[in-house]
């Protein structure tokens, strides 16, 4: 059954193994495929230190959650709800939630459930209506959105790329 968890100190093994995948893919320096919510820190427990902070807002970042999308003990992908849009980065293109499903678990739909379990997530914390931006040669991603009622507002540019935002009701 497909849930969204908190990471904790038991999944450390699981991250370890998707954080593998995603090495092997050649994608892990990429932004936009896998950002630094993810991949933060020199090791499971720092990044653990990292997204426990993401909750509580610093002087570079805004407050946000990350949860991992699992399947009993396997780690799918990934999910951040930003509590606002509050830099300009997110106002332009970034928006309220970011995702990522490991390279081996694409095309199976899992991130339109991701999605939608995050957006009762977003609403817990009082979010009526959330932004999200995706590439527009994604067309997994904004379907993704689509699917979940996103309202497609307008074109921007993001590192020299066309881009999609939407907005959802929740």
């Amino acid at each position: 059954m497909l849930h969204l968890v908190f990471p904790n100190i038991t999944h450390k093994f699981a991250y370890l193994e998707m954080l593998s995948e995603w090495k092997a893919s050649g994608e892990f320096e990429t932004w936009h495929v896998s950002p630094w919510a993810l991949f933060r820190g020199e090791d499971f427990e720092e990044f653990l230190m990292l997204a426990h902070n993401d909750l509580t807002q610093n002087h570079r970042w805004v407050p946000a959650t990350l949860f991992f999308l699992m399947d009993w003990e396997k780690i799918l992908g990934w999910i951040q709800v930003r509590h606002s849009i509050d830099a300009p980065n997110l106002r332009e293109y970034g928006g309220h939630i970011g995702y990522g499903i490991r390279p081996n678990e694409r095309q199976k739909w899992y991130a339109t459930e991701m999605l939608r379990l995050a957006l009762v997530e977003a609403r817990e914390i009082w979010l009526d209506r959330v932004m999200l931006g995706c590439f527009d040669d994604n067309i997994w991603s904004y379907k993704t959105i689509e699917k979940n009622g996103g309202i497609f507002e307008r074109y921007t540019e993001y590192e020299w790329k066309k881009s999609r935002v939407y907005w959802i009701n929740i």
